[in-house]
């Protein structure tokens, strides 16, 4: 069967577009993107679409990221294809916005997309993602731990964004436009094991196909496909359950309850699931770890009547008489002042997180590259690992604490006056600490310090996240 058949059975299947759509194909000049463009053009009558061309030069290549704009541009004029191109300075925006340059070259490039989008009245994003992308994105999840949602790796559509590619390799799209006669251009970068991505496309996926299993391109995205299918009948699951089971507290605003003996009878994932569901709607999003998770289902299985749980972003659970309780607290403040938990401090090592009073967490983990990284925000920040160690203290303010700035230092006490914290939320800032030097790193939430801020000299980063308890 031949590409265009099995891409148009592919694109029907899946529903990604509706008759007369305008797709607006992502086109990097790549052997990927140019073989994505090339098909749709040639079958824009049979799908029913209309195809457009866009392409973002980063300027992170120099000449060779200009060459490219050109050879695509030249592609579509030689085809009267309409095209529409971007440009900017990334390297050195990515220095203005403290974002590595993957990161930011991606916001970029998706703003530069969705705006052009709009334009042409709500058209649709089509990327060259494919076979051995989503391979690559489920392995990555496998090795940094993930759950039933992380292993559906990247989905056929999502919003606006659709990926006719991914039932096809690599080496196909290669042969494809080898047969069409497509000269396309490389990006010599992408052979570099400079980040977790690229080591895993170049050293490990090889290994394990030469050693261990010769289809585990296939394999995984197989794994992909059938937690896809099977993550969309537990969330619809899920919802059923929500519905025989839950109930709006009328003593509080925004609390569910739930009768034990009734949960307790659903099937185990159906149980997880309903508690992250219910956290996450009355929680606006939250994302419970696993941890969290298990330790709410003991709370349940023990039924004692007065005991709660602290979670994430100010949520508590607790039983009482018979009935399980999901709420938000809204006190506003700690009494306590420099310790957590009646403790000292908090140690915080890299792959794990700490729990702080009223459900707030720090977490922290190591990375070789900041691709694939969410945004980063003054509740997620990333410094260099070599100046962080193997192990972080959180704790709260304490006399004569002092931050340090790239010039100068000042106490915390005047950061905060200055900053405009209420005198009744400063016990309550956690402070990400330096276990030897005893250095302040981070003030969750607020600022990141001077002490351990990543450079182009950092080999790798430690990435803080602050789910905080109060809004």
């Amino acid at each position: 069967m031949t590409l265009e058949k099995r891409l148009t059975e592919y694109w029907q299947s899946n529903s990604l577009t509706e008759p007369g759509n305008t797709v607006i194909v992502a086109c990097s000049g790549g052997p990927d993107s140019l073989a994505l463009l090339d098909v749709l053009w040639s079958l824009k009558e049979r799908l029913a679409i209309k195809v457009v061309a866009a392409h973002y030069e980063h300027g992170i290549r120099g000449k060779a990221s200009k060459d490219d704009e050109s050879f695509v541009k030249n592609y579509c004029l030689e085809r009267e294809i309409p095209f529409y191109s971007e440009s900017a300075n990334i390297p050195e925006l990515s220095r203005i916005r403290g974002e590595s340059l993957e990161t930011c070259a991606r916001q970029m490039r998706y703003a530069f997309l969705n705006k052009l989008a709009g334009e042409l009245r709500n058209a649709l994003i089509a990327t060259a993602h494919h076979a051995d992308d989503q391979a690559e994105t489920v392995l990555m999840h496998l090795l940094r731990g993930t759950g039933l949602k992380g292993l559906t790796g990247i989905l056929p559509k999502r919003d606006n964004i659709i990926r006719p590619l991914l039932p096809f390799t690599k080496a196909e799209l290669v042969q494809y436009c080898h047969q069409r006669g497509l000269s396309p251009r490389y990006d010599i970068t992408n052979e570099e094991a400079d980040c977790t991505r690229n080591r895993l496309r170049i050293q490990l996926l090889p290994l394990l196909k030469k050693e261990y299993n010769i289809n585990i391109t296939r394999s995984l995205c197989n794994l992909a496909e059938t937690a896809s299918a099977e993550e969309e009948l537990l969330h619809e699951l899920t919802i059923r359950a929500e519905e025989r089971l839950c109930r709006f507290d009328g003593q509080v605003e925004n609390s569910y309850k739930i009768k034990i003996s009734d949960f307790t009878k659903e099937p185990l994932a159906i149980r997880r699931r309903l508690i992250q569901q219910l956290v996450s709607k009355i929680s606006h999003g939250t994302t419970l770890s696993f941890q969290h998770i298990e330790a709410v289902l003991v709370l349940i299985d023990r039924n004692v009547t007065g005991s709660s749980l602290n979670l994430p972003d100010r949520c508590v659970a607790k039983v009482s008489y018979g009935f399980f309780y999901l709420s938000k607290k809204t006190e506003k403040f700690l009494t306590s002042h420099g310790t957590i938990e009646d403790t000292p401090y908090k140690i915080l090592k890299l792959g794990g997180s700490v729990v702080l009073p009223y459900g707030d967490t720090i977490s922290a983990y190591a990375a070789d590259s900041l691709e694939g990284e969410d945004s980063f925000s003054k509740n997620r920040i990333y410094c260099d690992a070599a100046s962080c160690g193997a192990e972080l203290i959180v704790r709260y303010r304490r006399t004569g604490d002092r931050i340090r700035f790239e010039t100068g230092s000042k106490k915390l006490k005047d950061f905060f006056v200055d900053s405009k914290v209420e005198r009744s939320s400063r016990d309550r800032v956690p402070l990400v600490v330096n276990s030897h030097t005893g250095d302040i790193i981070w003030v969750a939430g607020l600022r990141q310090t001077a002490v351990a801020m990543a450079d182009k000299d950092t080999k790798q980063y430690v990435i803080l996240s602050y789910d905080k308890g109060e809004e």
